[in-house]
């Protein structure tokens, strides 16, 4: 995703640099694409060259600043291949989010200037400060999205951004369209990830629904562990986890990853669950641990582990003690085969597409003779809260992007 808005003085910015979900045969792009020249990804159509954007053109930097929406790849993932001096802005969760990248993804480059983007505060870019941006928090499966509401020459233009209204932060939603700030916009460009698809396609119809199923799991298999795969930056699935856990009786089990995301998006709410607290645990996998030394974190990695750490003894010993975030990594199915497929109740809480993706679990899984619970709820706004938000923000004219959908 990329979107430039330009003023009549010249200035410009992007909105987002993200890298295509998609390879052009339909696959998944190999591991390391986003750190290849630029050149490279531009020659093959990965990387679109806009004009005074990236380093081997003359007139960089011809761009004022990038501003991001939130901390997924398809959004930020190209950021870095912009000119040094092109500052790129994020959220106070998005930018926490890039600093977890940093720690355990070292060689993954990010951008050079990254600042901090101010909550409902206009930033002004321009010689003359005539082109605004002001950004308005969204629920989404990132955490701390945001929508941008882009002013220049007389005119709006409002980017939703990736959004959804059925997360834990619905209420933003419902904010976003009761917002006079948003109404008659010249322009909106809406995101639109559901329309056309099947029903159920992306999941339960709420996050509130996603820890309802996981506590009767939790419950009816009370001598086995709930592993729960899902992504270890999805903060309302960390939470509806811990909940699961809690109601149920159990400990909930990340690893360093998680507790790390958990830790550095802390600011955001007093009711994100932390290391340390009573019924979180943290198993440590030693690669994750190599990462948190390099970083110069041992201090914290053993100040987690001194708070909450679980080991592989005490999970085979009583597995239905606890509920599990994993990955689908070989250490995860080792350990697994240590618990004994038997006394394990595995879920796939990210998009079902992605299970068959993910060969190491979905493999074990095969070979274990276990099937998967598909608990899920997506990140995008159902297609009936679409049309509540294009109703309600009346734009004279609305552009679909972030879909498939033929637009008719």
């Amino acid at each position: 995703m990329c979107i430039e808005v330009a003023a009549d003085d010249g200035t410009r910015i992007l909105l987002d640099l993200g890298m295509p979900l998609q390879a052009p045969d339909g696959g998944d792009f190999p591991w390391g694409t986003p750190q290849r020249p630029t050149e490279e990804l531009i020659a093959e159509g990965v990387l679109v060259d806009v004009p005074g954007v990236f380093p081997h053109d003359p007139s960089a930097p011809g761009v004022a600043a990038i501003v991001l929406t939130h901390s997924h790849l398809d959004h930020y993932g190209l950021a870095h291949h912009a000119h040094p001096a092109i500052p790129v802005y994020g959220s106070t969760g998005t930018l926490a989010i890039l600093d977890v990248r940093r720690v355990f993804f070292p060689d993954a480059a990010l951008p050079a200037d990254l600042r901090l983007l101010p909550t409902e505060e206009p930033v002004r870019f321009g010689a003359s400060g005539g082109l605004t941006v002001t950004a308005i928090p969204v629920d989404h499966a990132a955490p701390d999205s945001r929508a941008l509401l882009c002013e220049a020459d007389g005119r709006r233009l409002l980017y939703t951004g990736d959004l959804r209204a059925h997360g834990r932060t619905g209420f933003r939603f419902e904010k976003l369209i009761a917002d006079r700030r948003v109404r008659g916009v010249d322009c909106l460009l809406c995101e639109g990830t559901t329309l056309g698809s099947s029903g159920g396609s992306h999941g339960l119809s709420s996050e509130a629904d996603v820890e309802e199923q996981l506590l009767t799991l939790a419950r009816s298999e009370p001598d086995k562990l709930l592993a729960v795969a899902a992504s270890g930056q999805n903060l309302d699935r960390l939470v509806s986890c811990f909940r699961a856990a809690r109601r149920s009786g159990r400990q909930l089990v990340v690893d360093a990853y998680q507790a790390y995301v958990l830790l550095q998006l802390a600011p955001l709410s007093p009711n994100i669950p932390q290391v340390g607290w009573d019924g979180v645990r943290v198993k440590f996998a030693h690669h994750q641990v190599e990462r948190l030394e390099q970083a110069g974190l041992l201090d914290l990695a053993r100040e987690m582990s001194t708070q909450g750490y679980v080991g592989t003894t005490e999970l085979v010993a009583h597995p239905g003690r606890f509920l599990m975030c994993v990955r689908g990594s070989y250490g995860v199915t080792k350990l697994f085969d240590r618990i004994g497929p038997e006394h394990v109740v595995l879920v796939w809480s990210m998009w079902r597409g992605y299970w068959d993706r993910n060969k190491g679990l979905s493999s074990w899984a095969s070979r274990a003779g276990l099937e998967p619970h598909f608990v899920h709820s997506g990140g995008h706004a159902w297609p009936e809260d679409l049309e509540r938000l294009v109703a309600a923000i009346g734009a004279k004219d609305t552009i679909w992007v972030h879909t498939d959908w033929a637009q008719g």
